[in-house]
Order: structure tokens, then sequence, then C-alpha cells
């Protein structure tokens, strides 16, 4: 056996400790395995002796015949479960003399590769639901400030029937004492003034009647308008609360997509080059 090559079989126990977690490591000349050692869990079951031709497909001899370092992912056809395996030649004097081989169980490779799709498919969801979310609170927010427009703009409305109404009131009162000295006038011309003295009942009827209604709408603008401002109240809570709601949306699209970069990060590194 040529001596480099025998000093890596001698070292084969060395090899598999280079590794963080469990490994087998083989070793091949040029024609045949001549060291093997196999894992706690990581074995497979190959035998000193077996030939380069037995294993023509696998990495080790791959990198045999290529003189280059290759490390690729395997799937369980070969040995009935998948692994990831990383071949270096071994040379002596610039020729090929064999191949070390490290091979680990793609187990956590796998289930890495399943998380990172996983997260990204779930932040991927999130972050649609938190779009539809800021809009929908974007469009209340929209709706929000109309109303409160509106509800200012009927404010503004009542205030001026109230200045109509306060105009009928003072006519109601000048139409009563109007009324008034009508009455005394038609008592002043006594047969005479009979039919002006009805006139003047009439009048300051009207005006107690004007008066009266005018009361009443006074009274129902101002229930009106309080409403109105509890509604505005509300509506300028109910906006503020939206608006910050609409920025903690924000705030977590953002962290989805810091999320959804992990995921592509892990998912990188889950690939194996080969």
């Amino acid at each position: 056996m040529n001596t480099k090559l025998k000093a890596v079989v001698d070292a084969i126990d060395t090899y598999q400790l280079t590794y963080p977690e469990d490994a087998c490591v083989l070793i091949f000349d040029t024609e045949k395995v001549v060291g093997y050692k196999a894992g706690k869990t990581v074995d497979l079951k190959i035998k000193l002796g077996e030939t380069v031709e037995q294993h023509k497909n696998t990495t080790s001899v791959r990198a045999l015949k290529s003189g280059k370092h290759i490390r690729e992912e395997r799937g369980p056809e070969l040995f009935g479960f998948a692994y990831i395996a990383s071949a270096v030649p071994i040379f002596d004097n610039g020729q090929v003399v064999g191949v070390c081989t490290g091979v680990i169980s793609n187990d956590t490779i796998s289930e890495l590769r399943s998380v990172s799709n996983a997260l990204s498919e779930s932040v991927a969801e999130m972050s649609v639901t938190t779009d539809e979310l800021t809009n929908a609170s974007v469009n209340v927010s929209k709706q929000l400030e109309e109303l409160s427009h509106l509800a200012e703009t009927a404010t503004q409305d009542i205030q001026q029937i109230n200045s109509i109404v306060r105009s009928v009131k003072d006519i109601a009162q000048k139409s009563k004492i109007l009324g008034l000295n009508a009455g005394i006038e038609a008592a002043r011309s006594g047969v005479h003034g009979r039919g002006f003295a009805i006139v003047a009942n009439e009048i300051q009827k009207m005006a107690q009647d004007s008066n009266q209604s005018a009361d009443i709408i006074t009274k129902e603008l101002e229930n009106i308008k309080q409403s109105i401002e509890f509604i505005n109240n509300s509506t300028s809570q109910i906006s503020s609360f939206t608006q910050e709601y609409t920025a903690n949306m924000q705030q977590m699209s953002h962290t989805y997509m810091n999320l959804n970069n992990v995921g592509q990060k892990l998912l990188k590194l889950s690939n194996i080059k080969c």
C-alpha cells in the first residue's frame, strides 16, 4: 500500500472524530476499499476489499476518477438512507493514489430544509394577511375621516338652523307684543273694535304657537347636536386606534419580511453544493 495512503488509513479514527456529528469514513485506493470506520448510526455496511467497480456510482469513486473534491447529497438508493458525502482525493507526487470520504446522515439537513420551507410559507401567508388587514385599516381610517367631516358639517348646519329659530322666536315675541297692543286698542274702540280684537287674539295665539314650536325645535336640535358630538368623539377615538393599529401592522409586516429573509438564508444554508 502507498505510504501516504497507509498513513490516512491509520488515522481513520482521528478523521472520524473531526466531524461534529455521527459519521462514517471510508478509504479507497485505486482498486478497492482499504479502510472503513462505521459511525454509531451511520453505517454503509461496506466491507474491506470491495472493489471500485462495485461502487462506481458513488461520490467516492467519482472523486477518485476526477481527482477533485466532491461534496453532494445522495438519496437512499444505494445504502437505504439519504446521506451527504464529502470525498477528498489523496495525492502522492501529483498522482491520485486513493480517496477518503466522510458520510453523514441527511436527516438534520432535510429537517432544516423542511423547517425553512415551512417558515417561509407561513411568513408568506402571514404577510398576505397582514397586508389585507393594513389595507382594511387604512380604508376604515378614510371612512372615519369622511364621517368626522360629515359630523362637522352637520354641526354647522345645526348652528345655522338655531340662528333661524332664534329669528323665529324674536318675530313671535314681537308678534305677541303687537297682538297685545292691538287687543288694548280694540278694547278702547268698544263695539267698533270687536273684529279687530279677534284678529289681535289670533295674532297672539299664532305668536304663542310659533314660540312653543321654536322651543321644541331648539330642544330637538340640542339633542341632535349632543348625538353628533358623541359620534364625533367616538370617531376620533376609533381613528386614533386605527392609526396606531395600522402602524403596528406595518411594523409586523417588516418583522415578517425579516423572518422570511431568515427562512431563505436557512434554506440556502441547507442546500449542499456539489
